[in-house]
């Protein structure tokens, strides 16, 4: 019997209950196999035996018969039961004793309409071979050119604030739409779906491309997904660098084709940032073995500071290291990465009060300075002030989107803790 629907008219799951998978993808690793679904891009790393659980469930056998079938191969009792509701959690069963599950867990991807057959040529070794190239022409033009290096001059085009914002931030957002463009392009060349979001990483805005559906590739592949969009800056720069270089153009072409470079290079460095989660970050925790290395260095940190706060209070209380859950080489990972975590952050941070925000204040004050001297010079300030007011606005909407769902229960605590302190005021 079928029934389409939501999980409220399945019925429980039961020793007898025999289950059906959606099409899961899986892949051998140091540590067990890595099994999901690259629709969703949700994957678990999980042990041998979990494996084997998920394969007699796949051949037809039911909760209670995995169940008493492993027992009998290892001698162990396992929770099969427990573990196929978790599955089912992550939207990896498509039926439970015939009814079918409704799937609501698939994001729509971007550019649908890029098939792997039109990308796949992106992962040929000779694609590789380019990108070296121009990154040898880079080197090459900058040793030869030496003014062509850039400096915070080249951003500094032209005596109109808002005009030299507007057209920067054009040419910077052109070369980040490249830079995830390249990431989706080499994810869908796998079969990925891959999906491009705005989302907010500190004090910066910041494109981003969802590519778990890599998982199940090879290593090769997965590394050449996440430095796809590193590649592209390379590539846009070492063009920009050899029309330079080679054509000489002057005036405003010139100017405009330098600040495509810095802005390329920029970004390109940005990328070693690993305490936000940037491209070298997941090439970083891919090499590593860990899962999800930004989560676990959070929670080492916060462990750390909870004993920190435990000895000023001078309180013993029992405090699980949540690294030792690990082996010996991730945890050292996570213990390395928290630290980076830790001190790129406040850095971070620092130039962001000490620097960021004094430059912003100068630029809004300049900007309001310019209004009502002349009509081009209000014309000019009035779109600074435009630019700089929706760039904020926009941070903080994607900040919130974010992060909405762990503020409102602080708030509602805060609010209710103010409310007891003035009732027993």
């Amino acid at each position: 019997m079928t029934a389409a629907g939501n999980s409220e008219m399945v019925a429980p799951l039961t020793g007898g209950s025999r289950v059906r998978f959606r099409e899961l993808s899986e892949r051998r690793d140091a540590n067990g196999w890595v099994i999901g679904r690259i629709e969703t891009g949700e994957f678990i790393s999980v042990p041998d035996v979990a494996h084997r659980v998920i394969t007699l469930l796949g051949e037809g056998d039911a909760v209670d018969e995995v169940a008493a079938r492993l027992r009998q191969e290892t001698g162990v009792s396992f929770a099969v039961a427990d573990f196929v509701t978790a599955l089912d959690e992550l939207g990896f069963l498509a039926a439970i004793d015939g009814w079918v599950r409704e799937d609501t867990a698939c994001p729509q991807a971007s550019l649908p309409w890029l098939q792997p057959r039109y990308v796949h040529w992106l992962l040929h070794p000779l694609a590789a071979i380019v990108v070296v190239g121009f990154a040898v022409a880079i080197v090459v033009m900058l040793a030869l050119h030496p003014a062509l290096i850039p400096s915070y001059r080249v951003l500094v085009w032209g005596r109109y604030a808002g005009l030299v914002l507007a057209v920067n931030a054009a040419i910077a957002w052109t070369i980040i739409l490249l830079h995830e463009l390249a990431h989706l392009a080499t994810a869908r060349a796998v079969g990925a779906p891959a999906r491009m979001t705005l989302s907010t990483r500190l004090q910066f805005l910041a494109a981003q491309t969802d590519v778990s559906g890599v998982w199940p590739a090879s290593r090769r592949t997965r590394m050449t997904v996440y430095l796809a969009g590193m590649s592209a800056d390379v590539c846009n720069a070492g063009i920009c660098l050899l029309i330079l270089g080679l054509a000489d153009p002057h005036g405003l072409v010139r100017r405009l084709l330098a600040v495509a470079v810095a802005e390329a290079l920029i970004l390109l460095t940005t990328q070693f940032m690993v305490f936000m989660r940037t491209d070298i970050y997941f090439v970083f925790q891919d090499l590593t073995g860990c899962a999800n290395l930004y989560a676990d260095g959070s929670a080492y940190l916060r462990y750390l500071g909870r004993r920190v706060t435990l000895h000023i209070k001078h309180v013993t209380r029992p405090n699980p290291d949540p690294s030792m859950t690990y082996p010996s080489a991730q945890r050292r990972a996570i213990r390395s990465y928290s630290l980076v975590l830790l001190v790129g952050t406040a850095i971070c941070l620092a130039v962001e009060f000490a620097v960021t925000l004094p430059t912003l204040i100068v630029l809004m004050v300049r900007a309001v300075s310019e209004i009502g001297v002349t009509l081009v010079a209000t014309v000019d300030g009035c779109a600074a002030l435009v630019f700089l007011l929706a760039w904020h606005a926009l941070w903080a909407s994607r900040w919130w989107h974010r992060h909405q769902y762990q503020v409102r229960p602080i708030a509602r605590q805060y609010l209710r803790g103010r409310k007891e302190v003035i009732r027993h005021g």
